[in-house]
């Protein structure tokens, strides 16, 4: 073992004799070391390793002296205040005329009290009894009388020496001990706080139960969260506290069987909601107390969900129901349609499903208002609620469309008379805005499993059903047949081939010439669609615009349109030919269903057309249909496109709104034309509008016309532009571009001036 000892001490000679301080010194700081084996043989034993003893460096002493003792004090005070110590002091006992060495002493353990005192002494001042009576019990004190010799002198350096390093090893230890635990102490008390202080910051209430089931804290929110009374707290009793809350629930078996569960099972977690009886929702979150790795109890948590569940359960609600009535939705209906066939298999029953909609609906929203409808379905719904059973059920499943199921039927007859009892319950008026309105609704039937074993299928030959009534003009009911079907499949079929067309670019444009009587020339073209369907060859609008309407795709066939005719228009244009105007009929379903205005003012950019080369024909109906178009008519009209009445005499025949609209021209319905020189006086009405429109600054143009007799009339009575077989078919784009390139040499030209 290595016994080598690497460092060095300081040592303090307090004398009143000079010599005395050159004799430590010399003893003290000799680098001989006979005398130091001496010394460790006398304190140590023989030393037989001579390896060993080689190894063996003895301590450097750095030997200061003073020569009373107020100087030697001072010494030991600023060693000691600059952190490096005297380990020993030899203290002459006798100093005249200042402290002896005891007064010394007593003023240097004031300073240091680890400091190593040698009391060096010849005489017999004081006993060692006295010694110690002054300067009490202590084992940093020993006595050196002289003479001595220098074996006992280094005996003693060494010893003391080394006893006040390991005293001071041992006091460094005790006190980065000390430290460590103070540390510790400090870091866990603010580690409790923090606990503590989310323990009770928490918005959840939360107590810790032992095994012995009782309760070892909690926090304040669980008290007022769970309304627990001091009473109960004080006992410090899990039973107490649980019978709180048991009492204070909905059931109270539930939440019994919920803590069986965990004494039966304390290393599960459980997460549990339970309902108390003020309406509370709580959740009960529990799992196991450990302490190194052994269960000692459990923590309860118990936070409260009242408003999470009630928004939940509101969510779930309007998930399943029509929020309007409260009746069940869509989804609800496919589920409570599963249930009954499912018990409809178990009891080898039938059931019957009821599609209902509610005929000329959509003029009660159109005339009345979208709330006088709403009130109307709200009142609808409480009546088809009294015309059921409780086993029955009753669903809104969209708009104006209701679906009833009647369960447990035993045959068609009992469906007959059902039906017949719900149609009774609408012949009474409702009483809506004032107003009595009479409703009737069409009615169609599915019989499970005769008409569908599936939901889906059931609903939708129910639905078939219900149509076939309407188009009966509605108030009847009808059961559901084969043949049903096989008329809504041919309409699927021809909604796909229209759908098809427009992805596959079957549509073209023709240009139905119109003249101007006065200059004698074609001034403009409207501009006609047409269906080049792959397997029945051309097709005219009449054959599929009515689908495309009832579709929805009058909005992508009605875009194409506008686009096409103003890219023909500028192609005419980049060919260098006359301009004319084209003319595109436009539909009340295009103005509703999407930014119209929007989309002819980009279509005119992207083409680059200036617009008073496109003309936009609406009819009558379609500009009383909604307040909404006239405001749209307004837009188009400020952005420089020609505005025209189409169809005019056939709609509602008012002319107020001609004074609302800022019109461009009108055409006169070719039904008026046709019965020009007929008994049916249809010319005063032509005279009368050719006169109107001549006051009110619009141009006419008479569509339809075929015979010389009909030209005639309208020359007659200044009319401005014709339009009709008389003169031209439809004709292709480049039948028109022949004309225009030279309309002297066209035969269009030359049909018109020999008519």
């Amino acid at each position: 073992m290595d016994t080598a000892v690497d460092t060095h001490f300081r040592i303090l000679i307090i004398d009143d004799n000079p010599s005395i301080h050159h004799d430590f010194i010399k003893i003290l700081k000799t680098e001989s070391l006979t005398d130091f084996d001496q010394a460790r043989k006398k304190l140590f034993g023989s030393v037989t390793d001579t390896t060993q003893t080689s190894s063996i460096s003895f301590p450097l002493f750095e030997i200061d002296t003073a020569s009373h003792g107020e100087e030697g004090a001072e010494r030991i005070r600023k060693a000691f205040q600059a952190g490096e110590p005297y380990a020993l002091a030899f203290v002459d006992i006798r100093m005249p005329p200042g402290w002896d060495g005891i007064e010394t002493i007593k003023h240097i353990w004031e300073i240091d009290k680890n400091i190593q005192i040698v009391i060096c002494t010849a005489y017999s001042d004081y006993s060692w009894e006295e010694t110690v009576a002054h300067l009490g019990k202590t084992d940093n004190l020993l006595i050196l009388k002289k003479p001595f010799d220098n074996v006992s002198v280094r005996q003693l350096a060494f010893a003391l020496t080394t006893k006040w390093k390991l005293g001071e090893e041992t006091r460094n230890y005790t006190a980065n001990l000390q430290k460590q635990v103070t540390d510790r102490t400090v870091s866990l008390q603010k580690t409790l706080s923090i606990v503590k202080s989310t323990f009770e910051s928490s918005n959840d209430g939360i107590i810790v139960i032992d095994n012995e089931g009782t309760i070892v804290d909690y926090n304040n929110k669980l008290v007022s969260l769970l309304g627990i009374p001091e009473s109960v707290i004080f006992t410090r009793r899990e039973e107490e506290f649980l019978l709180h809350i048991q009492n204070q629930l909905e059931n109270p078996e539930n939440f019994l069987s919920i803590l069986e569960n965990i004494h039966k099972n304390p290393d599960k977690n459980s997460i549990d909601v339970i309902k108390f009886k003020n309406g509370k929702i709580f959740e009960c979150y529990t799992q196991p107390h450990t302490l190194d790795k052994k269960i000692i109890g459990r923590v309860m948590d118990f936070r409260d969900i009242t408003r999470r569940a009630n928004l939940e359960e509101k969510l779930k609600f309007q998930a399943t129901h029509d929020l309007l009535t409260g009746l069940s939705n869509r989804v609800e209906l496919m589920d409570k349609m599963k249930l009954a066939i499912k018990l409809s298999q178990l009891n080898h029953s039938s059931f019957a499903v009821l599609f209902l909609d509610l005929d000329r609906f959509k003029l009660i929203n159109d005339s009345l208002s979208h709330q006088v409808g709403d009130e109307l379905l709200i009142q609808v719904a409480d009546r088809l609620k009294t015309s059921i059973r409780a086993e029955d059920a009753l669903a809104r499943i969209g708009g104006d469309e209701f679906v009833i199921l009647l369960m447990n039927i035993k045959s068609e007859e009992d469906v007959d008379d059902k039906v017949k009892s719900i149609l009774m319950h609408f012949q009474k008026p409702f009483n809506i805005a004032e107003r009595q309105i009479t409703m009737t609704t069409s009615i169609g039937i599915g019989i499970y499993p005769k008409d569908g074993a599936a939901v889906d299928v059931l609903l939708r030959n129910a639905d078939s059903a219900m149509y076939s009534s309407k188009a009966k003009k509605g108030n009847i009911y009808q059961f559901y047949t084969e043949k049903m079907n096989e008329k809504n499949l041919d309409a699927l079929d021809r909604e796909v081939e229209l759908r098809k067309a427009i992805e596959n670019n079957e549509f073209f444009l023709v240009y139905q010439p119109q003249f101007d009587l006065a200059k004698q020339k074609i001034v403009a073209a409207e501009a006609l669609i047409r269906w080049k369907h792959p397997t029945k060859g051309v097709l005219l609008p009449i054959d599929f615009m009515p689908l495309a309407e009832e579709t929805g795709l009058i909005v992508p066939i009605g875009e194409w349109v506008l686009r096409k005719a103003c890219l023909q228009i500028m192609e005419w244009k980049n060919a260098n030919l006359p301009m004319i105007r084209v003319a595109v009929n436009v539909t009340s379903h295009q103005f509703k269903h999407y930014d119209l205005v929007g989309k002819i003012d980009q279509i005119l950019k992207e083409t680059h057309l200036d617009p008073k080369f496109l003309e936009i024909e609406l009819t009558e109906n379609v500009i009383l249909s909604n307040p909404e178009i006239i405001k749209a008519i307004t837009e188009l009209k400020k952005l420089g496109v020609i505005i025209a009445i189409d169809d005019f005499g056939t709609g509602y025949s008012s002319l107020s709104y001609l004074h609302k609209i800022p019109l461009d021209r009108l055409k006169i319905d070719g039904s008026f034309i046709r019965h020009i020189h007929s008994p049916e006086d249809d010319e005063v009405i032509i005279r009368a509008i050719i006169a109107m429109a001549k006051n009110l600054n619009l141009e006419v143009l008479a569509e339809g016309v075929e015979t010389t007799d009909q030209l005639n009339f309208l020359k007659k009575y200044d009319c401005d532009d014709i339009q009709g077989f008389y003169f031209s078919v439809p004709l292709t784009s480049e039948k028109i571009k022949e004309y225009l390139r030279n309309p002297e040499k066209s035969s269009l030209m030359k049909d018109f001036i020999q008519k």
